[in-house]
């Protein structure tokens, strides 16, 4: 099987609500104690702060949106997923805390709920993140018709040279472009059903656009060896014998 799949999280900067910060920074040290951690860059001290705040305050405010991004970016799954959630019983159709959700629901390996976020997310938004996400999910469960059927989706949108994606090989971080990483998981999705001519083609194209693009060369390496009769393609991950799996930084 091939061995490699990339990963993706695409997430909202931790922007602080600027206008109500005007104002209640003024009178409230919670916030001031948060605008300053955020300047500094200490986001556990913001995050403390913010939790003050919001136990006096009440948890009906844009902080607690702050607040679900900040545990997020500390990699606060469990905390991020409660204030997601709380916040979407009022703003039901946010897009950026239904994308927290659904990148909290996959990391707490309940792929099937994500994907049912990101199939809305991305019916709302067209955006290539949601539909390169969306792909990764799906291929992670083996849902490869769906797989597909997002990718011929993606393919009709505008990828920009600035929508780029950073994915891992073993303990080392590369970073390609955002539609080389959607043509490495359509390939993927191809070989897994057998249309191995169709998802060498897709290899290559992610390649075109990045020749530097670790993965897809490494999955086309595996592929042309297997091909080839090779035996000493090792997995990744310790998953032999299986396909790539598909894990978020």
């Amino acid at each position: 099987m091939l061995l490699i799949a990339a990963s993706f999280i695409t997430l909202a900067a931790a922007a602080q609500p600027k206008k109500q910060v005007a104002a209640a920074a003024k009178t409230n040290p919670h916030i001031k104690a948060f605008e300053l951690a955020m300047a500094s860059g200490d986001a556990t001290t913001a995050t403390t702060a913010l939790t003050y705040y919001l136990t006096e305050q009440g948890s009906n405010s844009d902080y607690a949106d702050t607040l679900a991004m900040l545990y997020m970016q500390q990699g606060a799954i469990q905390q991020c997923y409660y204030w997601a959630a709380k916040r979407l019983e009022v703003k039901k159709d946010d897009n950026t805390l239904m994308e927290l959700k659904g990148i909290c629901l996959d990391k707490l390996s309940q792929p099937k709920e994500a994907i049912d976020i990101f199939e809305k997310l991305f019916g709302k938004t067209q955006s290539p993140y949601h539909a390169y996400k969306l792909m990764e999910m799906q291929y992670g469960i083996k849902r490869l018709a769906e797989c597909l059927a997002t990718a011929q989706a993606a393919e009709k949108l505008t990828f920009k040279p600035d929508f780029l994606m950073t994915y891992n090989v073993g303990q080392q971080t590369g970073r390609t472009y955002l539609q080389a990483g959607v043509y490495n998981i359509h390939a993927l999705a191809l070989y897994d059903l057998d249309k191995k001519a169709e998802a060498k083609a897709y290899f290559e194209k992610a390649l075109a656009l990045d020749s530097s693009f670790v993965l897809a060369r490494q999955n086309l390496e595996a592929m042309r060896s297997l091909e080839s009769g090779g035996k000493n393609v090792q997995p990744v991950m310790g998953q032999p014998g299986a396909s790539p799996a598909n894990k978020e930084n």
